[in-house]
């Protein structure tokens, strides 16, 4: 009776927090796996990386740069303790924004300068602002929020790569497309299971 009793204790769940830091990692590092560990992060940056690359980076540089703009202006928001309107919000924000980014991708048609500027802009100021961690106040929370900005950039620049370098041939180009569908289906499910009634 006692097992039972001790294994049900231990199968409880403790509190979750879905942007804590790792303990025993220090304030930057916590800032730069941070990505790493929100798959709606991923999904996006990745989406987004596919896309710029699939269009040309070259042609469409401007878009770089407003994604780092606009990730700079939302982590500026979440140092200050900005949000959205509440933090599902942010969260649904960067999903849907994948999901419509992944789109683009699968449908591979050639966007307007500005469309990838203003699509960059947006995703990289929710980004920023959904990378706020909290628990960490001070200098803690500056130093994860400034790695947080370092690693969102570094996971646009692979992807962003990839695609460029995959846009030779037709097999691969249809390769950067399935990855985009995967991507779409991704945030799709987890925006129904966000939607679903309990």
């Amino acid at each position: 009776m006692r097992i039972r009793g001790l294994a049900t204790l231990l199968l409880l769940p403790g509190a979750a927090w879905a942007h804590s830091p790792i303990k025993g990692l220090g304030d930057l590092g916590n800032g730069i796996l941070h990505p790493l560990f929100v798959p709606a992060h991923l999904l996006l940056v990745i989406a987004l990386g596919l896309l710029l690359g699939q269009q040309g980076v070259r042609a469409n540089i401007v878009a770089v740069w407003a994604y780092l703009c606009g990730l700079m202006v939302g982590l500026i928001m979440a140092w200050q303790g900005g949000v959205l309107k509440d933090v599902g919000l942010q969260e649904l924000a960067v999903l849907a924004t994948a999901v419509v980014v992944a789109l683009w991708v699968v449908i591979a048609v050639p966007l307007p300068r500005w469309v990838l500027a203003v699509l960059g802009g947006w995703a990289g100021m929710i980004l920023g602002l959904d990378s706020l961690q909290a628990e960490l106040v001070g200098r803690a929370r500056v130093a994860a929020l400034f790695g947080s900005g370092v690693s969102l950039y570094l996971l646009l620049l692979y992807p962003m790569a990839l695609a460029e370098r995959l846009g030779h041939r037709h097999w691969q180009r249809v390769g950067v497309r399935v990855i985009a569908s995967w991507i779409a289906a991704s945030a799709l499910l987890v925006l129904a299971l966000v939607f679903a009634p309990a």
